[in-house]
């Protein structure tokens, strides 16, 4: 009896773990939906964000302290050689999508949108791989793994499914090879107890993809 009573704050922590990332993960489709829309739709996009961050907030216990996890062991020679399979994986993923759509493997040169391109890269990891996983993965590590995949391949889906954006032509592979892609980001993640490997797998992936970029494409806010 005293075990089940033990138990049950564990359990109810677990339930709102769940929730709440069930939760985020709508809000932010539900943005990326309607921030491609012309004022005062866009405006009105930004309040499920808002509540995405509130949710975040109450689950954050002490900022400092997550900041010094994510940095955790970072010297270490197992860290290291996750960091370099991440780069591995980023260089190779941009070479292959660059050639996919006939640009030159790698770029020329190196303009300023790069640097929002990474700084998106790293908001995105920290939340579908930081918070969404994190939060799936006190049920179970691989369901944690394929519902931050789906959650972010969604994301990703209605930025194009909504009526004012630029419709993608092909959304449907779009969404299979952005759903692959972060479960590999996913499982990395996993394996490597850090967000560390994976943050600098989708960076390098945006820089080589993004750098010769002149200005912010318009699904960027």
């Amino acid at each position: 009896m005293e075990h089940l009573e033990q138990t049950k704050p564990i359990a109810r922590r677990t339930k709102k773990a769940v929730l709440d990332a069930v939760v985020c993960s709508v809000e932010i489709m539900a943005f990326a939906y309607l921030i491609t829309y012309p004022f005062p739709l866009k405006a009105v996009a930004f309040i499920p964000l808002v509540m995405v961050a509130f949710i975040i907030s109450r689950d954050i216990d002490s900022p400092s302290v997550t900041f010094r996890l994510l940095f955790r062991d970072l010297f270490s020679l197992k860290m290291l050689v996750q960091i370099v399979i991440g780069l591995e994986l980023g260089i190779i993923a941009a070479i292959y999508y660059r050639g996919n759509l006939g640009m030159p493997l790698l770029p020329s040169m190196i303009r300023p949108f790069v640097f929002v391109a990474a700084s998106v890269a790293i908001i995105e990891e920290l939340f579908f791989r930081g918070f969404i996983q994190g939060q799936i993965n006190k049920i179970n590590s691989d369901f944690a793994v394929v519902f931050a995949a789906l959650a972010h391949a969604s994301y990703k889906a209605c930025l194009f499914l909504s009526p004012a954006a630029i419709q993608q032509q092909h959304l449907v592979a779009f969404f299979i090879w952005s759903f692959a892609a972060y479960i590999v980001l996913g499982f990395l993640k996993h394996y490597s107890k850090s967000m560390i490997p994976v943050i600098v797998t989708h960076v390098i992936f945006d820089i080589v993809v993004y750098a010769e970029v002149l200005q912010a494409p318009w699904w960027v806010w």
